[in-house]
């Protein structure tokens, strides 16, 4: 008999992971010339305006190039294709058309440059608007119309411990200092060195997860933009080298910050929380930030469990102990069922398992596994459909 319980906590509603070949350039291409437009622009979600080709498809640039100097070809240029277009004259929409150029790969081909920066597609982009390139490597990222990455300032992910806190695109937590006033960083010198300032590129911070009324800039000495969250300057630590660590917060008057902008406080009972992965946004996760996954073979209503045997093995179910806590997912949709003597957690009645397939927090290896296993979004519903 399955019964369904609500033993949670909640902790409010905070919303949280080459080849070479040096080409020739080519004069800039001009609006009055003729021929088909080749370059437009969309505005993404989380990311603000970007380049596209003519069918929509988001470009990106490559931090491995140089100003008129492709380094991709080869296995990277299948991975990355290159924004070619037939010759010199064609045009541009929503783009200043003087940033706009070409060069001539080592193929032949002639390829489109923004800012001088020669541009790409993406393989696994399958639809205008996709944008599952942005970020790879930390290296790879859409083109904004003034020719500048996209680079993400913030987005949010875990700590154990902490539940979800932001991070930097690169997954590594972002910090609080007491020293600092709202509005005024105090940290340079060799407090920078220790503590990096969160820069921001281009006029908007771009963050996932994050409600955008908290945020802004405050402009350095150097002249420099650094993001602040709730009026607060942020900033990484020298020390943590991968996502999920936050050895920051053992020293004496450095707080993660959560979403919300305040000081992320210890809390080990957390056991749902939620964080941003990859392209999918904000989706639900466990206590280590790794993603929660459902099974369309299960049902919601009543909330059954049709994973068994080896389906468990490759899909573990999420389990968690009575009193758990929740951060980042309305209480109300969360229960668990009763499973082999244990509690599984549930999100809107679909029950919740983990992918053995993902090993560090931020993967969703498992998302359309099957055509019937999707990361699971904080209200429960499909991520990704």
């Amino acid at each position: 008999m399955i019964r369904r319980s609500v033993a949670v906590v909640a902790l409010g509603l905070i919303s949280l992971t080459a080849c070479a070949v040096t080409p020739e350039s080519r004069p800039v291409a001009q609006q009055r010339q003729e021929g088909a437009v080749a370059l437009k622009t969309a505005e993404i979600v989380d990311l603000g305006s970007v380049v596209t080709d003519d069918k929509g498809f988001t470009l990106y640039r490559f931090d491995g190039d140089k100003p008129g100097e492709s380094t991709c070809a080869g296995a990277c240029a299948a991975t990355w294709p290159p924004a070619t277009v037939p010759g010199e004259n064609f045009s541009v929409n929503g783009v200043d058309q003087s940033l706009v150029g070409s060069l001539v790969r080592g193929d032949g081909s002639r390829q489109i440059t923004v800012g001088g920066m020669p541009q790409y597609r993406f393989a696994k982009d399958t639809k205008p608007g996709e944008t599952k390139g942005q970020g790879l490597q930390g290296k790879w990222f859409a083109t904004g119309t003034d020719g500048a990455r996209t680079q993400l300032a913030a987005r949010t992910g875990v700590v154990a411990g902490l539940g979800a806190v932001l991070t930097n695109n690169a997954g590594l937590t972002l910090y609080r200092f007491d020293g600092d006033r709202p509005g005024e960083s105090t940290c340079d010198g060799g407090c920078a060195e220790n503590w990096p300032p969160v820069v921001v590129e281009g006029d908007t911070p771009r963050v996932k997860g994050v409600d955008p009324k908290l945020l802004g800039t405050v402009t350095r000495a150097d002249g420099k933009k650094q993001l602040t969250v709730a009026n607060w300057p942020q900033y990484t630590f020298k020390n943590d080298s991968k996502p999920g660590e936050a050895k920051g917060v053992t020293v004496p008057k450095w707080f993660a910050t959560a979403a919300d902008g305040r000081k992320a406080q210890q809390n080990k009972a957390i056991a749902l929380t939620s964080a941003t992965v990859g392209d999918l946004g904000v989706v639900a996760t466990d206590k280590d930030g790794m993603t929660l996954y459902r099974f369309d073979d299960d049902t919601a209503e009543p909330p059954v469990s049709n994973c068994s045997g080896d389906c468990a093995v490759q899909w573990p179910p999420a389990f968690v102990s009575e009193g758990f806590q929740v951060q980042g997912v309305d209480a109300s949709l969360v229960g668990t069922i009763e499973r082999d003597g244990r509690k599984q957690l549930t999100i809107a009645g679909w029950p919740q398992y983990l992918f053995a397939g993902d090993k560090v927090c931020g993967e969703a290896n498992g998302q359309g596994v099957g055509g019937k296993w999707w990361a699971t979004k904080v209200d429960g519903s499909r991520a990704g459909r």
